[in-house]
Formats: structure tokens, sequence, C-alpha cells
């Protein structure tokens, strides 16, 4: 899968005098045989060989026959020979078919996909062990978990029994102080976006006690289930937690910026307007439905976009050239300064709205 870094590394691509082809494929075979994913292969460098040199053209399709190992469900492919570009990309998540051949790569498609599924880290605690889960793109990976040893129940009573069993309790939140501290490690070296748990309401809430505030404020919800969970179990019951977390922030982030900008301040909606606060670096959350495009021109010196039909920047004076996504160019630049972008993928409002909007950091 595509870090950040190397995300921003084919942003930060100069444009070339020489065609980049930017090939992106749905490989999912549950959905598709190997061969159904050939011919769609096909069709795309077909399209694409009218502007494409021929060497990226058979390069590409040289992975694809020859290299390639059939294990990911998405594909990104990124060539230009001349410049010595070539990076192929394996993602655990299906990508929409398409080609493009431009001066540059073509990195919205990963952009969205990162955009559409964030990371999530799940910790199912028990008062005797826990284990530790990544959900990303609807797979859940398991982590290396921690085991505890708490004695069992003991059968003598009187106060024997309560001191006993005081014992227990004081155990038990030990091993659940020490899983939390292990979570709080592992996070610093995962740095999901966001945190769900799972086990019983007492052992949930005891382990969040034990967190730093923010971790805390990271916990999206928890689910009921013993330590026995399957990691399908698990990833069910989380990814609905999750769908339902994004769907709810999305219609949030998508009112507030509508109520902002009708008061004129903390955020942009429509085109124009939140083309001049990216370009101004002012982009806290970008909101963009996905299919959503525009064409328009692009500044040559200062990276400055606009659907509107100048020759000239009005910033620096430099040449304008016409570029066939201004959207794309917008997603590239909120990304590059570490802004945020939000998909809203059921977004009646934000399509009232002119389809995309942002909210300001000032």
């Amino acid at each position: 899968m595509i870090d950040d870094k190397d995300l921003k590394a084919l942003m930060d691509y100069g444009e070339s005098e020489n065609p980049v082809v930017s090939l992106y494929l749905d490989v999912d075979l549950t959905k598709r045989t190997k061969e159904e994913v050939m011919l769609v292969l096909r069709g795309l460098l077909k399209e694409a060989s009218a502007q494409a040199d021929k060497a990226d053209i058979e390069r590409i399709r040289d992975f694809f026959t020859l290299e390639y190992d059939w294990q990911a469900k998405g594909v990104a492919v990124f060539s230009c020979e001349k410049s010595g570009l070539w990076q192929t990309y394996s993602l655990a998540a299906p990508v929409q078919d398409g080609v493009y051949v431009m001066p540059k790569p073509y990195v919205r498609s990963l952009v969205i996909l990162k955009a559409l599924h964030d990371r999530y880290g799940i910790a199912l605690v028990s008062r005797e062990q826990a284990r530790f889960f990544l959900l990303h793109m609807g797979e859940v990976m398991e982590y290396e978990g921690v085991v505890g040893s708490i004695p069992g129940r003991h059968k003598q009573g009187g106060w024997a029994q309560a001191r006993y069993q005081r014992h227990i309790d004081e155990r038990a939140a030990q091993q659940l102080r020490s899983a939390a501290e292990a979570f709080v490690n592992l996070y610093s070296k995962e740095k999901w976006n966001y945190i769900i748990l799972g086990g019983t309401d007492e052992n949930t809430n005891m382990f969040q006690e034990f967190l730093p505030s923010n971790l805390r404020e990271l916990v999206i919800g928890s689910f009921a289930a013993d330590m026995t969970a399957s990691t399908r179990e698990i990833r069910d019951e989380a990814l609905a937690l999750a769908q339902a977390f994004e769907k709810k922030r999305a219609a949030s982030l998508v009112k507030e910026a509508v109520t902002k900008a009708a008061k004129g301040k903390g955020a942009a909606i429509g085109l124009d307007d939140t083309l001049n606060a990216v370009r101004e670096g002012r982009v806290q959350v970008l909101l963009v439905m996905p299919g959503f495009k525009a064409s328009g021109r692009a500044c040559e010196n200062c990276g400055y976009v606009t659907v509107q039909e100048i020759e000239n920047c009005p910033f620096c004076s430099a040449n304008m050239v016409e570029v066939p996504d201004v959207v794309e160019r917008a997603v590239e630049q909120t990304f590059k300064a570490n802004g945020k972008v939000v998909v809203v993928q059921d977004g009646e409002e934000l399509k009232k709205a002119g389809s995309i909007a942002a909210l300001l950091r000032y």
C-alpha cells in the first residue's frame, strides 16, 4: 500500500516534457476473472496509446503479464520511461479503472482512496488478556497481543474470599493498565486515525480510563465480544461501527461548512471560493463528492488554479494553461499542505452547495 511519503513524492514530481502514464486497475478477483481484468487492461492501454510513448505501454503490459502476483484488489502504475519514472502500488481496496496521460502523475484516485479509508486501531480487552488489530480498507490484521496472568476464582468463603477478590480486581486493573500502555506504544508507531474497543462495558470503560486524553478522544465506539472471537467477527463488528461513524462525521462536517459559510466566516463552499482558500493555504478539511471534476486553468509558476478563462495569473502574471481537472489540483494541494480530505459519499447537501466545500484554519 502506498504511504503518505510515496504519495507526496508523486505529487512533487515536476511536469515533464514527456507524457506520464497513470493507470488504475480494479484487480479484485471476487468480482471478475483474470481474463476479464486483462481485457479491461488492453482497452485502457489502447485508449492511452494515442498520447503515450510505446515503451510505457509495453512496460505496463509486461508488468501485468509477467510480474504481477494477483494478490491485491487494486493496482496503480505510473510510467514515464524517458524520465526514469516507474512505480507500481498494490492496493488493499479496489479502484475505478482509468488511464491518464499527462505531464505529471495523476494521483487524485490515490488521495480519494486514502480519504475513504481511515486507519482504525482496535483493542479487544478482558481482565486476563488483550488483542490488538488494525482495520484498514475493509480488512483486519491482528497485531501481537498482550497476555496477562490473572489468578482464577477462589472458592474459599469469609474474609479470606473478600481479600482474595480484591487481589483479583487489583490484578485485573493492573492487566488492563498494562494493556493500555502497550496499546499507547503501538499507537506511537501506527498512528491510527481512530480507535474502536471490544469487550464488556466494564472492561472497555476501565481500559479507556487508562488511555491518555489524546487517545481517548479518538475512540469512536465499542462492541461486545469475547477473547476467542475470530478475525472475521472482529472485522464485521468494527467495520459496522466505522461505516456508521464515517457517514455521521461527513454529514456533520458538511453541515458545519454550510452553516459557517452562510455566516461568512470559517468555511468556503462552491468551487471558486474553495479554490481560493486552497491557494491561500487555509483549508483544514476539504469536502468533496467522489466523482466531482471540473476543467479549468492552472498557473505554470505558482500553481494557482481557477475555472475562469484567463490568460495570465492574477498573482504572479505567469502564463495560465488548461488542465482537465482543477478539483484534482485542489485535492493534491490540500494534502501537501497537511489538510484533511473527506470524501462525502451521500452528499445531497454538499451537492446543493456545489459538490465541494472546505472548513478553514482561519
